[in-house]
């Protein structure tokens, strides 16, 4: 009776802190996110979430620690004995667990990127009630729509509510009857040793009642596939990796259950001269060697579409960040925003004309060390090495 322990790492005589910190690091490890198209570590988040969902609860673990699995299974509302076949249940255990609201939230954040095209997660609700599958799209915008936030529309194939027979699937109200095998209840009764479980009818899976007349138009699935487009709004300040639910925008449930959701994974376009630091905008800013020196001021590009004035002292080092304020992403959580950074890079000028060089080495004459108090600080530290 030890496999939910052995599945979570911890001993029988576990407390319920080393249960809960057992499960945050196995659940993020197999996470679907961290290991995308590993069917292994998707099997192994969902014994994982089942395991704690026992485990944590002090009854259950009771039930469980005295009857094993079957205890636990027969025991629970509805009966059912599945244990954790959708990947929906143990999202939704991860997602309550690290306090993101549940189903609820907006953006979830997650390392590295979600696989391409579209997965399913199934759930479901009342008796032969099925929700419909969440639907899962990568969509990627470009650097300046992260920043300032974009309306997008997505052309996405779900499975609808069949028109001819209103999702019922059948061809006509005679055409549904009461399931023979559990009689009407959605459930079958199973006894097992002292114990009585309640399973759910395999022949109607649930919903009391089978089809003897099928719809032509959807052969009795009381679905079809069909093309909609969907309006979605980026907030601005997503960054790649964040992920928006749409509740409802996903495939049409069965037996009356609600509706599947769409999760919109986000991926954001590198830019040719920005970088992302944070909410903090990266930008290196080329000058020359003479502005360096002499000090210049210097228009700089903003992705808000306009331009900042900035001014370069003399004597600029190469490396030297200014900040202007206010011109980074917006929190996408709507506090406050980040800075834009210019990093300035001193270039050496080349193809030098033969004057320039006559110019140069003139120069370089009347250097003296307090030109080059970095030089020359170096040059005496190193003596030792030489001697």
């Amino acid at each position: 009776m030890s496999e939910y322990y052995d599945i979570l790492g911890v001993s029988k005589s576990a407390s319920a802190d080393e249960i809960k910190k057992a499960y945050r690091k196995k659940a993020v490890q197999f996470h679907p996110d961290k290991n995308p198209g590993n069917s292994e570590a998707e099997k192994r988040f969902k014994e994982i979430s089942e395991a704690y969902e026992v485990l944590s609860d002090d009854k259950k673990r009771q039930i469980y620690d005295r009857y094993g699995k079957e205890g636990v299974q027969g025991a629970a509302s509805g009966g059912g004995g599945r244990g954790f076949s959708s990947m929906d249940e143990a999202l939704r255990t991860f997602m309550g667990e690290f306090g993101m609201g549940g189903a609820e939230s907006i953006f979830d954040f997650f390392g590295g990127g979600a696989s391409a095209g579209a997965s399913d997660f199934s759930g479901r609700s009342g008796r032969g009630m099925r929700q419909g599958s969440s639907k899962r799209v990568n969509l990627t915008i470009t650097f300046e729509e992260a920043a300032r936030g974009v309306d997008k529309e997505l052309a996405i194939f779900n499975q609808v509510a069949c028109q001819p027979c209103n999702g019922k699937g059948a061809a006509s109200a005679n055409g549904i009857k009461t399931c023979p095998q559990c009689q009407g209840r959605g459930q079958v009764f199973e006894q097992r040793g002292f114990f009585s479980m309640t399973m759910e009818c395999s022949k109607c899976h649930g919903a009391g009642k089978v089809i003897t007349d099928p719809c032509k138009n959807c052969k009795g699935q009381g679905t079809v596939k069909e093309k909609q487009h969907v309006k979605v709004h980026i907030p601005a300040g997503v960054d790649t990796g964040m992920r928006l639910k749409m509740s409802g925008h996903g495939d049409a449930g069965e037996n009356g259950g609600p509706a599947g959701d769409l999760y919109v994974f986000i991926n954001v376009e590198p830019h040719s001269i920005f970088e992302r630091e944070g909410n903090d905008i990266l930008l290196d800013l080329p000058i020359s060697f003479s502005e360096a020196a002499l000090g210049c001021k210097k228009e700089v590009p903003s992705v808000f579409n306009h331009s900042c004035r900035i001014t370069i002292p003399e004597a600029t080092q190469n490396g030297k960040t200014f900040r202007v304020k206010g011109e980074g992403f917006p929190n996408v959580h709507g506090h406050g925003r980040g800075d834009l950074l210019v990093r300035i890079f001193v270039e050496t000028p080349t193809k030098l004309s033969e004057r320039q060089k006559e110019l140069l080495e003139e120069f370089a004459k009347m250097e003296s060390p307090s030109n080059l108090p970095k030089r020359d600080g170096f040059l005496d530290k190193i003596k030792g090495f030489f001697s």
